[in-house]
């Protein structure tokens, strides 16, 4: 079991190359990496927060897995970030619970005793199937098609409501209806709507 009163931990999956260099005098030399895909890397950090998720994962990161772990992971939005015009898709896995918090894995399990089967076997997202199922017409009626023609927001609305229903806290569930609602009281124009948004902080 952890120990109580961690700071919150997150976890950014992001890939791609990078530069590493010295910089500094001869008293002192810092390591760093320069790269647009740092400056992503960190962008993502910060949306973790916004999505009120513990793991945040990449497209690119997204394709290298195998199918198996794919199947695990949530779809949650797709975004461009300050710097890039882009757009990445963006993923997360919903961590269970361990049984003492009301979820589904056992509080002292030693996962380094266990096989990959039997850890795809415990370690399921903590998702109902009438959550998925919502979140993910709620998802397709808020991108739309690849150019986001054929998005219908109002219907996204309700999935995305009948989640909250269920999973009253999802954080990315709470910020695509945040981020719907605001946009439709300030009257947008769907056929500007291109299938992505830009995240507006770092």
């Amino acid at each position: 079991a952890l120990p109580p009163n961690l700071p919150p931990l997150f976890l950014i999956a992001s890939c791609s190359w990078a530069i590493e260099c010295t910089i500094g005098s001869r008293h002192k030399l810092d390591a760093s990496y320069l790269s647009p895909h740092v400056n992503m890397a960190s962008r993502l950090e910060q949306a973790s927060k916004q999505y009120g998720v513990a793991i945040l994962i990449s497209g690119d990161v997204f394709g290298l897995l195998s199918k198996r772990v794919q199947v695990l992971c949530r779809f949650v939005d797709r975004v461009t970030v300050k710097g890039s015009n882009a757009p990445v898709d963006l993923y997360t896995f919903d961590v269970p619970e361990p049984r003492s918090l009301g979820g589904t894995v056992e509080d002292e399990l030693d996962l380094s005793v266990l096989s990959n089967e039997e850890f795809y076997n415990v370690v399921r997202p903590a998702e109902e199937q009438e959550f998925s199922q919502s979140f993910s017409m709620a998802i397709d009626s808020y991108l739309g098609l690849a150019e986001g023609e054929g998005a219908d927001w109002r219907r996204a609305e309700e999935c995305l409501r009948a989640c909250l229903e269920v999973k009253p806290e999802d954080g990315p569930a709470r910020t695509l209806l945040s981020y719907i609602e605001k946009e439709r009281r300030e009257g947008i124009d769907m056929r500007t709507w291109k299938g992505f948004r830009s995240l507006d902080s770092k």
